[in-house]
């Protein structure tokens, strides 16, 4: 199953219901509120017609003016008359409330009873309010029905308009309170993608909500596994390898006696191939316990100033004879501009930078071609910065992530080689706030490998 946001799912189901919920509301609230604007009108239209027709009984009966609408139904307009409904035929003059109180002439063709009613009059429509009076005489007060509606319409849509408001209200409510509750989360997984590759302490519960906790509770264990996990194999590694350097101790003093008798040549080769065999089993030895112990980052808490030029120079000492072999010169670059006195100093301990350039450089040198160079440019004291490039084949882009992993090493590789080297450069790297890059020394040929590494500030 595709993964899924629980965010943007609970957004989905309260948007859509919220919708939902607000057009059903709002078609009720609209009808509702279409209906008693109608009711009103028809109101309107009666207070009218019956001030119109106090008006015209107030000649002869003075008392109509402030009689109340039940007395005055009873005397002047009796549901009992005769006249209560207006016939056919006659004529009734129709006050209209709208086109300035125009005043229409009309003879209607069928009874009229008393009360609001929708009838046409010449080619409009109207809403009538008729009342037939107890002396004989008629009161029609009408409105443009089109008129009305749009007035029961506007008043309809006005009362939709708190419900709008209120729901888009409470859309931004819905959105601040998902983002309120989904903060510590956010908080979670942000301290889990800021950590470091080998930090495993225990994940504070302080400040999480309830339902979190058992979750967190799960990856604390996972993380105090791992942590068993990494000791077990740091331990199982540092005494296997510790265990391999007896023997091969003694498999070179043995080649060393037989290198001293007189050996054919044939047997000469021999032993040669195997001091090659033994040599290179005992730099992997070497590099294994140089990992185990970078990545048990023993020295990452007493972090120490080295001299970068002092370290420098005893690496290109320890490997002047490799490089001198390969008839490969080693030129190194500014140093002397960025530490004169060569006393500038860089927050990282010695050990650390010796393995950092050590691995760096013999790499450099044992895949460059004879008759070639190496360079180690120092860029930068503050923030440390440096780059150490040769004129070898490189590693292909598509690798460069994988050359970082224990005993990788590029398929059709013929140079000898443990593939531990930069897996011990990164875990380093990692642990003391440096980035590490790898790019071509020639862009445009694509040869060469060149490495930066830089301090994070």
């Amino acid at each position: 199953m595709r993964s899924y946001s629980l965010v943007k799912r609970l957004a989905k189901w309260a948007i859509g219901l919220g919708l939902t919920i607000s057009l059903a509301s709002a078609t009720i609230v609209f009808y509702v509120a279409y209906d008693d604007a109608r009711e009103q009108q028809d109101d309107l239209l009666k207070e009218v017609a019956w001030m119109l027709a106090r008006l015209e009984l107030t000649a002869k009966n003075p008392q109509t003016l402030w009689m109340n609408n039940r007395d005055f139904e009873q005397w002047f307009a009796n549901t009992q008359s005769v006249n209560q409904v207006t016939k056919a035929g006659t004529i009734v003059f129709v006050r209209t409330l709208h086109d300035e109180g125009q005043t229409l002439r009309v003879v209607f063709d069928r009874d009229l009873p008393n009360g609001a009613q929708t009838l046409r009059i010449g080619n409009t429509q109207f809403r009538v309010y008729v009342m037939a009076l107890s002396n004989g005489r008629h009161i029609a007060v009408a409105q443009d029905s089109q008129e009305a509606q749009s007035l029961a319409f506007s008043s309809a849509a006005s009362a939709l308009i708190p419900l709008f408001v209120f729901e888009a209200i409470l859309f931004v409510f819905l959105a601040l309170l998902s983002w309120i509750i989904m903060k510590p989360i956010n908080r979670l997984e942000r301290e889990l993608f800021e950590r470091q590759p080998d930090d495993l302490k225990k994940i504070e519960i302080v400040g999480l909500p309830k339902e979190l906790n058992s979750l967190v509770n799960e990856i604390n264990r996972l993380f105090d596994k791992i942590h068993h996990f990494q000791i077990r194999e740091s331990r199982f590694t540092a005494d296997a390898a510790h265990e391999l350097r007896t023997p091969l101790a003694s498999l070179s003093l043995q080649i060393e006696r037989l290198e001293r008798l007189p050996l054919s040549d044939e047997a000469k080769g021999q032993i040669s191939v195997i001091r090659q065999s033994v040599d290179r089993t005992n730099r992997m030895v070497n590099q294994l316990l140089s990992l185990k112990r970078a990545q048990n980052h023993t020295e990452q808490t007493n972090r120490t100033q080295a001299n970068p030029s002092h370290v420098l120079a005893s690496v290109i000492e320890e490997l002047w004879p490799e490089a001198e072999e390969k008839n490969i010169e080693i030129d190194v670059q500014d140093f002397d501009k960025l530490d004169p006195l060569a006393e500038g100093k860089v927050f990282l301990s010695k050990d650390n930078l010796f393995t950092i350039w050590r691995n760096l450089i013999e790499n450099a040198i044992r895949y460059s071609p004879t008759r070639s160079t190496v360079t180690i440019r120092l860029m930068s004291l503050k923030p440390f910065s440096f780059f150490v490039c040769d004129t070898g084949p490189g590693i292909t882009e598509e690798n460069r992530e994988h050359v970082f992993e224990p005993f990788y090493r590029e398929s059709g590789q013929s140079i000898p080689g443990t593939g531990l080297g930069l897996a011990i450069v990164k875990t380093i790297c990692e642990q003391n706030h440096l980035t590490i890059r790898l790019d071509w020394t020639d862009p445009i040929s694509k040869s060469g490998l060149k490495v930066t590494v830089t301090e994070i500030r």
